[in-house]
């Protein structure tokens, strides 16, 4: 069957009585639609508290609702955002209400998709699913979640369908973020940690642009710059750095030798006193490892002047406390887990974690360790009681075992090769929950052929995204809004949303449990709401003894390592044949005659999230378009002008793109967003150069030329 992405959709008569089923309900119980049928009743307004779950800030937000129409956001002054919104939270009645949202679940049929009804839509996925568990195993079917479900609990729940269904492919974002980060911090002191933010004197942004990702703190972040040390290092000049007291503008992908030459200027002027030595593994091979990049050499592999090596290594070692704010800047490169534990490293000798709090440095020596486990493993726990385990291990777990043992869960990154290449074995269904993969995911000119190949594609989303066009099934869900808030304190909200589910979409969770009762597995889940599914007692599961890292009998009780010390050289690397030290590894490809710049890709621009927004008039105009940021000289030796489209070409593609040239970018780079599929940056880094450890990557150093396009 051939999966082009079709946007016809052939409707289906709708009658009077089906209008009633699925009209949103007002807080009185009568619908907006039966109301404008009938002409009766008085409006209703009420006013409802939670969270907005955009992104990772969990922003309070206040919404008043009228007739069961979401018809103004405000910040909650009783949230610990204290009545911060940025301009997603405030898109949100938008989207709620768009035009653009799935009107009824869709079957694809030729060449368009036609509108069926819900049982019809969940039976022709439960037989095509059963087709493929006769033909392929049940290890034949993968789920991918997106955004929308970063650290959400329905991702416990899909675990538990695959689990119950006897598939071990359940993936998230974590396939290409964050997840690096959390393995490097864990694999040197043996938690994923924050920076302090209220005590660090010397804040040392890495890879990261808070007041984009994070801006209710973005005040407090800037605020280090006024009343102590704020360095920015990054390719780009962003709003924050113009704030710093130091912006480090670091050639792509060297981030690791910086951080080894910021070491090396640390051990020699501040050596660590013998108490801190006793709790460090490896200081001997890290000091050798870290001399190896004097001043001179940092310089030149990384174009940040000696002078600022030097000015910033004296903040961290005379302007303590220090924090370290690790982003994907850091991540996205062939040693981006290196680079992270390189990071680490360098903060645990400038004092970072001295008087560190127990409960977030987890002890292996501690009674209860090996019964909580490590913060950096999922506490993975499901409902009593829990579907049989399976000894399928997920797709990657052959090839990138640490990523299975830090996020129990497949790389989602190499869905592609299971589907395309049957390795390690055939991937033949796939359900994309909330994820738009075939445009976010690396690789997009595989996932697409993956797409062709499969046996059932089902995307489950609110909107039509580039994915949903390409599927067989579209499930319209139900935005956060309309779900069961798991963070509200407001009772209602907890049971049923902060707005009432609109048209004929449905809660993901009501979606995934009649999903398994068409699938004959509905015994485990018995619940009829999300809400009354969390109040569930849960049990541990999906445990592996053999992922449990092992403390050493002689280890300390510092550090949550298997030596209980902070480790240089990793136990748990050298036991998987991995490189033990943080060593930086150069770029897999770098700049030509023929490619002669950087490339750039994933900084989140304020007004979208990945994907996320195209549907949003007001987040929309403010960017409406993708740009390319080009630094003077090279738009000049391109012959490219401010505004002008232009083809960005790689060794592995092609796109067309509006060019913005500035002097904020490094002049040796090209900058751009991710998200977009109409100039898709994944269609120019190569799929097969991924970090060794974690399987990401490299989008933020790969190579490329300017062209001006032909006529």
């Amino acid at each position: 069957m051939s999966r082009e992405p079709i946007k016809q959709v052939v409707r289906k008569k709708w009658t009077r009585r089906d209008l009633f089923k699925v009209a949103p309900l007002a807080a009185v119980g009568l619908g907006v639609a039966g109301l404008a049928l009938t002409g009766k009743g008085a409006h209703v307004t009420e006013r409802t508290v939670g969270t907005c779950r955009f992104c990772l800030m969990r922003c309070g937000i206040e919404c008043v609702v009228e007739d069961g129409r979401l018809v103004k956001v405000e910040g909650s002054m009783s949230s610990r955002t204290r009545g911060f919104v940025c301009e997603h939270g405030f898109a949100l009645r938008e989207l709620v209400h768009s035009n653009d949202r799935v009107q009824h679940p869709m079957i694809r049929k030729g060449d368009s998709f036609h509108e069926v009804s819900w049982e019809e839509a969940l039976q022709f996925i439960a037989t095509k699913l059963s087709a493929v568990k006769a033909q392929h195993g049940a290890r034949a079917l993968a789920i991918q979640t997106g955004w929308p479900f970063v650290r959400h609990p329905l991702v416990n729940f899909l675990h538990r369908f695959s689990r119950a269904f006897g598939s071990p492919n359940v993936a998230t974002v974590s396939s290409l973020c964050e997840a690096s980060l959390r393995m490097g911090e864990a694999l040197t002191v043996g938690s994923k940690y924050s920076a302090d933010m209220r005590k660090a004197k010397t804040l040392l942004v890495w890879g990261a642009n808070p007041p984009v990702t994070a801006p209710p703190f973005a005040h407090l972040v800037a605020g280090k710059a006024r009343t102590g040390n704020l360095v920015v290092i990054d390719p780009l000049r962003t709003t924050l750095a113009k704030e710093a007291t130091l912006h480090l503008r670091v050639k792509p992908g060297t981030d690791g030798a910086l951080a080894l030459g910021l070491i090396h200027q640390v051990l020699t002027r501040r050596p660590p006193g013998e108490e801190l030595r006793a709790k460090l593994h490896g200081l001997e091979e890290l000091t050798a490892l870290a001399a190896q990049y004097p001043l001179e050499r940092v310089e030149q592999l990384t174009t940040v002047p000696r002078l600022d090596v030097e000015r910033v290594a004296g903040m961290l070692i005379d302007n303590g406390p220090i924090g370290i704010w690790q982003g994907l800047g850091v991540e996205h490169h062939v040693s981006g887990v290196q680079t992270v534990r390189a990071i680490t490293s360098l903060e645990v000798l400038c004092g970072r974690f001295e008087g560190a709090d127990p409960r977030t440095l987890v002890s292996p020596n501690a009674p209860d360790f090996h019964a909580q486990m490590l913060p950096a493993l999922y506490r993975m726990r499901t409902p009593d009681p829990a579907p049989p385990p399976i000894s399928e291990q997920a797709v990657g777990h052959e090839r990138f075992p640490l990523f299975d043992r830090y996020n129990r869960e497949a790389q989602g990154e190499l869905l592609a090769d299971a589907i395309l290449r049957d390795a390690p074995y055939p991937v033949r269904a796939l359900i994309l929950w909330g994820s738009n993969a075939l445009v976010t995911s690396s690789g997009t000119q595989e996932m697409e052929a993956a797409a062709e190949k499969l046996d059932l594609l089902v995307t489950v989303d609110p909107f039509f995204s580039a994915s949903a066009q390409r599927s067989d099934v579209v499930l319209p869900a139900s935005t956060f809004a309309e779900t069961p808030d798991v963070d509200a304190d407001d009772t209602a909200v907890a049971q049923r949303g902060l707005v009432p589910v609109q048209g004929s979409s449905k809660p993901d969770y009501t979606i995934l449990a009649e999903l398994a009762a068409a699938c004959g597995l509905g015994q485990w889940f018995p619940w009829k709401t999300f809400a009354e599914a969390m109040r569930v007692p849960r049990v541990e599961w999906m445990q592996d003894a053999a992922l449990q890292p092992k403390p050493r009998p002689d280890a300390r009780t510092d550090f949550g390592t298997p030596t209980g010390k902070a480790e240089f050289v990793s136990t748990v690397l050298a036991e998987a044949g991995l490189e033990p030290l943080p060593v930086w590894t150069p770029p897999a490809e770098t700049p030509s005659p023929e490619f002669p710049l950087w490339l750039v890709t994933g900084p989140r621009p304020r007004a979208r999230i990945n994907s996320q927004f195209a549907q949003s008039p007001s987040v929309r105009a403010r960017l409406k378009e993708p740009e390319l940021l080009v630094h003077p000289s090279a738009a000049e030796l391109a012959g490219i002008v401010h505004g002008a489209k232009i083809d960005v070409v790689s060794p592995h593609g092609r796109i067309s793109i509006r060019a913005v040239v500035t002097e904020d970018v490094h002049p040796e780079c090209v900058v751009m967003p991710a998200g977009w599929h109409e100039a898709n940056p994944n269609l120019l880094i190569s799929n097969a150069v991924r970090d060794p450890i974690s399987a990401f990557p490299a989008l933020r150093s790969g190579i490329c030329r300017l062209e001006r396009p032909k006529v």
